[in-house]
């Protein structure tokens, strides 16, 4: 089990269905979390730093980590789903709304993760995108192109910083198990989606300081 000790946490999207678990098991683990969503969530770990954020603004990003000291690990899992529409109902609104709730923030956490993480040497990003992706079919596209982003932000990233302990990682999970997503899609087989508690293990093993996986990393669960 690796030492999570004086390890500082960050993780975005606190109060959402995935955040929540990785709250729950990295602060287990014994890592100092700092649990970032919009809003505090009811249910709460005592123990846990709660703060309050609004992560598709550049100063409110800039003010949480500036209100930090310097994290080992970033781990993001602020996002936004729409459906399918055919593409003779594109929806611009739709589409600037995924892209900011999925990319913009995505990218205004890792440039700040970056500034924090640049002195001390050393730490890790990890970034959640989405099946959709890399198999769009039957997927929306402003969801899908906007998890693309998330994914060439990280390669990009990682080969900037190749030659420093820096590391960005993704993991692309098929659909979670949460309650957002149960409500957007009331008719699908829930039992089939992959359990938060379950997704975890892959943050956790992305962000150990000696995880083997070089930085760019998409791993799919």
């Amino acid at each position: 089990m690796p030492d999570w000790a004086g390890k500082s946490v960050v993780i975005t999207g606190a109060s959402g269905g995935l955040g929540q678990a990785l709250v729950a098991e990295f602060y287990r683990a014994g890592a100092q979390v700092v649990a970032v969503s919009r809003s505090i969530p009811p249910e709460t770990f005592k123990g846990v730093d709660y703060r309050s954020a609004d992560l598709t603004d550049e100063a409110s990003v800039r003010d949480l980590f500036g209100s930090l000291t310097a994290p080992w690990a970033v781990i993001n899992t602020v996002g936004g789903f729409a459906p399918y529409r055919p593409f003779s109902e594109f929806d611009v609104a739709e589409f600037e709304q995924q892209q900011a709730l999925n990319l913009k923030s995505a990218v205004l956490l890792t440039k700040y993760a970056l500034q924090a993480m640049e002195p001390v040497g050393a730490g890790r990003i990890i970034h959640t995108a989405s099946r959709a992706a890399t198999h769009p079919a039957g997927a929306g596209f402003a969801y899908s192109v906007s998890k693309v982003g998330v994914l060439h932000l990280v390669q990009m990233v990682a080969a900037e910083y190749a030659q420093t302990d820096i590391r960005i990682h993704a993991v692309n999970p098929a659909i979670i198990y949460t309650p957002a997503n149960r409500a957007a899609m009331p008719d699908a087989d829930h039992s089939a989606w992959a359990q938060p508690s379950d997704l975890a293990r892959a943050y956790l093993f992305l962000a150990t300081a000696n995880c083997p996986a070089k930085s760019g990393t998409i791993l799919p669960v």
